[in-house]
This record gives structure tokens, C-alpha cells and sequence, in this order.
């Protein structure tokens, strides 16, 4: 019984010493720890901050911050869209569009590289100019591209930083990853560029220290007869929010919020919380 007992027992460690090595080799990205007090990120005067204070603070329902994924050619009409129900509440100076270098070079190859479309970034330009801030999301927005070793994310990271400065987008602090996904050495990466990084949760600096956030999305693909639910949500998060001291981030996709009830939503969501029309 003694050496059945203790076959048994071998086995066993043989089965988690495989499974916790498959857990580990490649491991999700995991938040640091809190520690205290954080430090601000501020791109110059008449663009949005993302201000960084100490857990707690209270603020006095601040503003939302507006932003706006997947900024590429790709969705131009659907993004002046977009951009027009921002401009009827002054929204500019509170939006961050979070800019596709080359989109989807898997299905598109080229086509869609910021180099090839000089209207379209000279309508972000204009933007910018009007108080609009532009930020990095990804290189490509492929599936997942950021969960990726340490080496493949910097070359992405560097790929994309030079195609951004080479069209006269540099200074960039922000980095939205696509699909939020990333893992531990990606994340590495992005910090080593001195990028703040933006999920749904937290905002991770480049020293690595965190901060609270509320960044969600209502406008996934919803009907007409669903704005006012989703409001009805958005509406009573937003104020947990500010009661709590924490930002709040409204993510919205091109394409996705201008199907359906979509912009409705957005319109009536700034209508209550920015006031009447420009």
C-alpha cells in the first residue's frame, strides 16, 4: 500500500508541475500593485489630460472623456459622423482619437497605411488643431497583436511611433490596445516607450503604477429602441463615478456606434451631462 500511495503521490506532481507550466508560459497581463500616489500625463494646453491623483479623491462629476477606437481611413465617414455630434457639444477638448497606423495588414496588406491617405491625415491635423487629441492603438489592429512576445510588441511599437512621427503626430502618451489584449512582456514594451496605457479599469504608467478608471462602451451594434436603456445605464454609472472619485471614460467604435440607435445614444448622453448645444 505503502509504494501504490506513493506512486500515487508522484503522479499527482507530475500533472501540476505540467499544468502550471502551461498556466505560466504565457502569462496574461497582470496589474501592478497600487502604490499610493501617481503623477500626471499632461500633452500641452488645449488638449485633454488624463489626470493621474491619489485613489480617493473625490471630483465633482468632471466631464466625461470621449474615446474614439479604431481611427483609420478605413471608417472616414462613419468617423466625420462621429465627429459632428461631438462638435455640437464642444467636445474637442475632452476627445481622444486613438489612431490605426496601418489597419489590418492581414486581410488589406497596405491599403489602409496612414501614408497612403493624405486627406485623411490632414483632416486629423485639422482636428488636432481644434483641440482633438490623437493617441496610438495598436500598429496593425490584427487579432490580439499585442499579446506578443517583448521583442515583436517593441518592433511593433517602433514600426508605429515612426510612421506617427513621420506624419507629424510625435509626442504621443497614450496606448489603447486592441481588443485590450495584452500580456506581461508586451506591456513591458509599451511602457518602456513611455506610453500610459488605457483599459477598462485602469490607466498602468510607464513607471508601472495604476490608476482607476471607469472606461465602458453602450453602443455595441444597439437598436433604436434600446438608447434609452443604454442611457438609463451610462447615465447612473457616470454618477457612481463621480461620486466615487473616479474618471469616466466613454469608448465608442466607428461603424459599431453609427449603426442603429448608436448615435442617438451618444447625442442624448451629451445632451444631459455637457448641456445644450454649441
Amino acid at each position: 500500500m505503502g509504494t501504490k500511495h506513493l506512486a500515487l503521490m508522484l503522479i499527482i506532481l507530475a500533472v501540476l508541475t505540467i499544468v502550471v507550466g502551461s498556466v505560466t508560459h504565457d502569462a496574461p497581463y497582470t496589474p501592478p500593485q497600487d502604490q499610493g500616489s501617481f503623477h500626471r500625463t499632461d500633452q500641452g494646453e488645449g488638449v485633454p489630460e488624463i489626470t493621474i491623483g491619489k485613489e480617493g479623491q473625490k471630483t465633482h462629476n468632471e466631464p466625461p472623456l470621449i474615446l474614439v477606437h479604431d481611427v483609420t481611413p478605413y471608417y472616414f465617414d462613419d468617423i466625420r459622423q462621429i465627429i459632428a455630434v461631438l462638435d455640437e457639444y464642444n467636445c474637442s477638448n475632452r476627445t481622444v482619437l486613438f489612431v490605426i497606423p496601418v489597419f489590418d495588414t492581414t486581410h488589406y496588406g497596405d491599403e489602409w497605411n496612414l501614408r497612403n491617405h493624405p486627406d485623411f491625415v490632414n483632416y486629423l491635423h485639422e482636428l488636432q488643431r481644434r483641440g482633438y487629441r490623437v493617441e496610438l492603438h495598436g500598429y496593425g489592429h490584427t487579432y490580439h497583436e499585442f499579446n506578443c512576445s517583448y521583442e515583436m510588441a517593441n518592433e511593433k511599437l517602433d514600426n508605429a511611433t515612426a510612421l506617427m512621427n513621420s506624419l507629424g503626430f510625435g509626442n504621443l502618451t497614450l496606448f489603447l490596445p486592441p481588443a485590450w489584449a495584452l500580456n506581461n512582456e508586451s506591456l513591458r514594451a509599451v511602457l518602456e516607450h513611455n506610453l500610459t496605457v488605457v483599459m477598462p479599469n485602469w490607466l498602468i504608467l510607464p513607471n508601472g503604477t495604476r490608476q482607476r478608471i471607469w472606461n465602458r462602451e453602450y453602443t455595441w451594434y444597439i437598436g433604436e429602441n434600446q438608447v434609452d436603456d443604454r442611457l438609463s445605464v451610462a447615465l447612473h454609472d457616470y454618477r457612481k463615478a463621480s461620486e466615487e472619485g473616479i474618471p469616466f471614460y466613454l469608448s465608442v467604435h466607428p461603424g459599431v456606434v453609427n449603426h442603429g440607435g448608436g448615435l442617438d445614444f451618444l447625442r442624448a448622453f451629451l445632451r444631459t451631462i455637457c448641456g445644450q448645444k454649441s
